[in-house]
């Protein structure tokens, strides 16, 4: 018996997932770029209340790093966790 192969993916996407690591129940599509999926959780979280339109820069990405998650396809077809929601260090400066 032959398997059929999944086709290739020539670009990456990136998709959002809440904290539980599934995928986003609002935002569950995909995005051609990581900051166009920021984008729109950062509106997100902006129209829930969750974040003030007038917060610093680090205020308003440690709030997007406590709601969600980020996942990358791969070339076969999968999806790799780049960020868990809830993890603090993401874009964080030093080491």
């Amino acid at each position: 018996m032959a398997y059929a192969s999944r086709p290739a993916i020539s670009t990456r996407l990136y998709r959002l997932t809440d904290r539980q690591g599934l995928p986003h129940p609002v935002l569950d599509e995909c995005f051609e770029s990581l900051e166009l999926a920021l984008e729109a959780a950062m509106e997100w979280l902006e129209l829930q209340g969750l974040v003030d339109e007038r917060a610093d820069q680090r205020e308003r990405e440690r709030q997007l790093a406590l709601h969600v998650g980020v996942e990358m396809s791969t070339p076969s077809g999968c999806w790799r966790t780049l960020r868990h929601a809830g993890f603090m260090a993401w874009r964080s400066s030093g080491c």
